[in-house]
């Protein structure tokens, strides 16, 4: 299964480097679908949407990865309620 096909996205705030990776390649199919003409504008407005919703759930999951590798590499810097 991949994104294009509705695939139900992990929480993002416990992604896995390797899921966030392949979901970013999933992404390229996505453009693909993007580009090509579609039947109906409510196809069109679907697509939209999804790509929204990932945008919005790459950027969550970045941001926990991130957080999560920046408090590993400096532990000091986060209290411990952090």
């Amino acid at each position: 299964m991949s994104i294009r096909d509705g695939e139900n996205l992990p929480d993002p705030k416990t992604v896995s480097a390797t899921e966030l990776g392949r979901i970013l390649r999933d992404l390229a199919g996505l453009a693909d679908e993007l580009t090509a003409p579609v039947l109906t504008e409510e196809l069109r407005l679907a697509q939209y949407r999804r790509t929204a919703s990932l945008g919005e759930w790459i950027s969550k999951a970045a941001d926990s990865l991130h957080y999560d590798l920046d408090r590993h590499m400096h532990p000091e810097e986060y209290g411990e309620d952090d």
